[in-house]
């Protein structure tokens, strides 16, 4: 019972602490908000819905599992970024176009 207890205790605390590494920073969301620059910023797991980001620098960010519901996108430089996970539904994608529920790691595109 006491190994099962420290094995727990243990993984516990590697968790919260694994989290507390991966956080975004939000020093980078507050540069991108003021200059729309942030080429290699980590935003993982940020909440970014709603934001005006036209035209914003994110070239080679971290942007895995961070979600931008409703974001506009119009113009941003995404090239290199990781969006493995990131959750697109209703941004206006980069293009333009509006990426529908279901857009996660890349817009989907109404079909015409």
């Amino acid at each position: 019972m006491k190994k099962v207890f420290s094995i727990l205790l243990v993984w516990t605390v590697f968790t919260v602490v694994s989290l507390d590494l991966f956080a975004f920073d939000r020093a980078s969301i507050e540069r991108l908000l003021r200059t729309k620059k942030c080429p290699g910023c980590d935003f993982y797991r940020a909440k970014l819905n709603r934001l005006d980001l036209r035209g914003a620098d994110l070239k080679g960010a971290r942007l895995a599992y961070a979600t931008f519901r409703e974001a506009t996108l119009y113009g941003a430089d995404l090239e290199g970024a990781d969006l493995r996970g990131t959750v697109f539904d209703g941004a206006i994608w980069t293009d333009g176009s509006v990426c529908q529920a279901g857009s996660v790691g890349q817009c989907r595109r109404k079909q015409p």
